[in-house]
């Protein structure tokens, strides 16, 4: 079996890093929408000092930037499917020992395995 080499791991370092910022982003908008609600809800209690106006502004100003977030999430995890299937079809060539720049691919490993029967004809 072949070993991946070290570009392929270095491919997958990446796609790792890649997911874990996205995951990162993610819990920063779990923790930026708890914050927004707790402002709802203190703002919601009828006290002298509430400002429903304010409260709203900064929630308005927070929903912004969480939306500008999830756009970046969304443009990283566009094309991470196409990426995934390029390196699964890059380490399968790789195990069958087929070369992918080759214009036949499976030219690449005549004589790699048992020679196939002959027909009817040859015998």
């Amino acid at each position: 079996m072949a070993r991946p080499t070290a570009p392929a791991a270095s491919s997958t370092d990446a796609r790792l890093d890649q997911i874990t910022q996205v995951l990162r982003l993610m819990l920063e908008t779990q923790k930026t929408h708890t914050e927004m609600l707790a402002q709802v809800i203190e703002a919601a209690t009828p006290t002298a000092e509430s400002s429903l106006e304010g409260a709203m502004r900064s929630v308005a100003v927070a929903l912004r930037d969480q939306t500008n977030a999830l756009v970046r999430v969304q443009e990283k995890l566009g094309g991470l499917g196409v990426e995934i299937e390029a390196g699964v079809v890059r380490g399968m060539n790789a195990a069958l020992g087929i070369d992918p720049d080759a214009s036949d691919p499976l030219a690449s490993r005549a004589g790699a395995g048992p020679s196939p029967s002959p027909s009817a004809g040859e015998r």
